[in-house]
């Protein structure tokens, strides 16, 4: 009788050890890995400020800054522009004033054009990052919010 106490003892023990060390059939680990920080393979982009004669001299002039998960991988041959109708309207390296960091853009536009679309290289991920039809293109837009640059969200951090 001892012996098969002892036994069934052994078969419920083997069986909590094995449930625990068991692989799940869910692999989402613990903490969300944040794949838009991995590296990347997208090349430098070749973005050409556009001719300004093309069009009617509006502007919609605003300072972009870059999400803080972002900023560790900021460097000097980052590239951030503005697109309207698929097309590049103004392309800016990184700038930096009293330990901010932000993209001034100078987006060229004629009236009632649509949305623009933001991208931004990040040279140190090789990661082009987008936020389309971020806001309709506006000439009397103020640069910043009060003082700051407008916070665009390139992805949605952990």
């Amino acid at each position: 009788m001892k012996r098969l106490f002892y036994l069934a003892g052994v078969a419920i023990c083997a069986t909590l050890l094995l449930g625990a060390c068991s692989s799940s059939d869910d692999d989402t680990p613990a903490h969300p890995v944040n794949t838009e920080l991995e590296q990347g393979t997208d090349a430098r982009p070749s973005w050409q400020a556009p001719d300004y004669r093309r069009f009617e001299g509006m502007t919609m002039s605003i300072q972009i800054g870059l999400q803080k998960e972002l900023l560790p991988y900021l460097s000097g041959n980052d590239l951030m522009c503005a697109m309207l109708a698929g097309e590049v309207r103004a392309v800016t390296p990184p700038y930096e004033t009293g330990n901010q960091y932000y993209f001034p853009l100078s987006i060229l536009g004629n009236s009632s054009e649509g949305s623009v679309t933001l991208k931004y290289y990040c040279d140190k991920l090789h990661r082009i990052f987008t936020v389309s039809d971020w806001k309709e293109f506006d000439s009397s837009i103020e640069p910043t919010i009060d003082g700051t640059p407008y916070d665009v969200k390139f992805f949605t951090g952990n």
